[in-house]
């Protein structure tokens, strides 16, 4: 338990409660009844229903205690650890910052954020909180041999390498130069790595935009040739049809009247209709028969 200005409180917590929860937890709602400001009541009924696994109704002590006493470490972090129980462990690592803004050099708070960052897979954040944790215990060598086994098991681990190059560094042990220099090369890999990921993306993108670009221009060939034999279509529309008659596009009158410069024709002679007449009018003559050719 956290050592804060309301320690004392979780004391005669821990001792009236034991198998004997449920009436623990209406002795303290019924201290609470009789004075609703005594924070240790209601202190101890967030931890009755905690045991319980009644968490919602926890968290609401817990945060009207919080609303009392707002700078109760040991308040914050039960509010924290209710959270971890709930499985919200954004809202659980937050309130643990504001436990550690209140008591920064405790070591168990400091291994618990470590502990909950790596849960949430944050191995940065993880590796920082528990490099805290050792070094505020002054339990280095633990530190050291944790850091260790998670370089043999993650030997491309960038933080790990970084925290052993630091508690070596502390530590003044001739390791540090080893893990410097692995370090080193292991950030240069990875810079490699990130430009050629970069350099083919980049390479995609600008296939991509020929492409593109190529089908633009396909596309605005074939818009041309598809005007242009549209055009076509209309100037044939215009034209006859093989069984219609040809019309002109002009509309004008013909006129026949015409006026020779040279004057009116001269008359031929009319010996051959005349001819045609007097034919004619022996038409219907019978001839005599001393008229036959004998």
């Amino acid at each position: 338990m956290i050592q804060s200005s309301v320690g004392h409180i979780s004391c005669s917590g821990s001792e009236a409660m034991g198998e004997k929860t449920e009436k623990a937890a209406e002795f303290y709602k019924e201290a609470l009844r009789n004075d609703s400001s005594c924070t240790e009541a209601l202190y101890n009924v967030g931890l009755t229903y905690e045991k319980l696994n009644r968490l919602d109704e926890a968290l609401d002590c817990f945060l009207k205690l919080h609303a009392i006493l707002r700078n109760s470490a040991e308040v914050l972090y039960q509010i924290a650890n209710v959270y971890e129980l709930m499985e919200n462990l954004s809202e659980a690592i937050e309130w643990l910052m504001q436990v550690v803004s209140v008591v920064p050099t405790n070591p168990q708070v400091l291994a618990k954020l470590g502990e909950l960052y790596d849960r949430e897979g944050d191995k940065s954040q993880a590796f920082q909180y528990y490099y805290e944790s050792y070094r505020r215990s002054g339990n280095y060598q633990k530190a050291l041999d944790t850091y260790k086994d998670t370089h043999r098991k993650f030997p491309e681990n960038v933080e790990c390498l970084r925290f052993l190059v630091r508690l070596c560094t502390d530590l003044g042990l001739k390791d540090a130069q080893e893990y410097a220099r692995k370090l080193k090369r292991l950030e240069k890999v990875k810079e490699i790595r990130a430009q050629h990921i970069k350099s083919s993306r980049d390479g995609s993108g600008g296939s991509r935009g020929k492409r593109e670009g190529s089908a633009s221009s396909d596309s605005g060939q074939n818009c041309s040739a598809s005007s242009k034999g549209e055009r076509l279509s209309a100037k044939l529309r215009t034209l006859p049809g093989t069984n219609e008659p040809y019309e002109s596009s002009r509309n004008k009158e013909i006129d026949a009247s015409y006026v020779d410069p040279l004057g009116p024709q001269i008359e031929r002679p009319k010996t051959a209709a005349k001819k045609r007449i007097d034919e004619d009018d022996f038409a219907d003559e019978e001839l005599g028969d001393d008229l036959l050719p004998e």
